[in-house]
């Protein structure tokens, strides 16, 4: 176990890492490095079996990019869809969650976020970093270019706690199980999604896999009753606290 994977949860400085896993991205990994890069407090980019120029586009940013470290996972991941979990049955190594996990070890902050390749992070992404020192969870989402349902709004920035918080593998990819209770659900769409304008779409119709499942996809959260905060409201909340703060602090300075 290296020196970045020891470090439990409860030694891990206040911040947030990115992990994002490429296999093939480089038509958008620059756009996506380089706009949630000032968000982040580290990002780190996993190359898996990845082929074309992903590797030399991300060592060109290195120079003016500090908080960027590239790694390599040398596993053979399975794809999803049917068939997923019967090929990681007959081959564990080819598990994503085995893959994500992994990925989560290698980050060294107080929260961790998945990220993708082929997100693009829009101005409104910046609001994650007012939730984290009360939050467990922040869940987010996107748009689409081409108005499709590759998004969702899902548990992406969560607290490292490997003991709380790990991903396990379903029927046709992996999901995030966590018994966190203190969610917060932004309204705001914080990415851009790339993925049906890439070269590998260019032939290629997009079908929802989820529709493709049996069984029903199963729920990610807390096993205690989830108390989900939305973050419009909590904002609302919070500036009418402070107004009648204020109010209070000037009649108590005019007595």
């Amino acid at each position: 176990m290296s020196a970045l994977q020891a470090a439990g949860p409860s030694e891990r400085p206040f911040g947030l890492s990115a992990f994002v896993r490429c296999r093939n991205e480089e038509e958008y990994i620059v756009a996506s490095v380089k706009s949630s890069y000032r968000v982040f407090d580290e990002v780190v980019v996993i190359l898996n079996e990845s082929t074309d120029g992903t590797r030399a586009l991300l060592e060109d940013l290195l120079p003016d990019h500090p908080k960027l470290r590239i790694l390599e996972y040398t596993e053979t991941c399975a794809p999803i869809g049917p068939g997923y979990l019967e090929a990681v049955a007959a081959k564990p190594t080819m598990s994503l969650a085995r893959y994500y996990n992994w990925c989560l070890e290698q980050t060294t902050y107080s929260h961790v976020c998945k990220w993708d390749g082929d997100m693009i992070a829009t101005p409104d992404f910046g609001a994650v970093r007012s939730f984290l020192p009360t939050a467990d969870v922040v869940m987010f989402d996107g748009w689409d270019v081409l108005g499709e349902h590759t998004t969702d709004l899902e548990a992406r920035i969560f607290r490292f706690d490997t003991s709380r918080a790990r991903y396990e593998d379903w029927e046709l990819y992996e999901v995030l199980k966590h018994d966190y209770t203190e969610t917060v659900r932004l309204d705001r769409k914080c990415y851009l999604h790339m993925k049906l304008v890439k070269r590998e779409w260019l032939h290629r119709k997009w079908t929802n896999p989820n529709l493709l499942a049996i069984h029903p996809v199963p729920e990610t959260g807390g096993t205690r009753p989830s108390h989900v905060r939305n973050a419009k409201q909590l904002l609302r909340r919070t500036a009418s606290v402070l107004r009648k703060m204020g109010k209070r602090a000037g009649r108590a300075l005019q007595s």
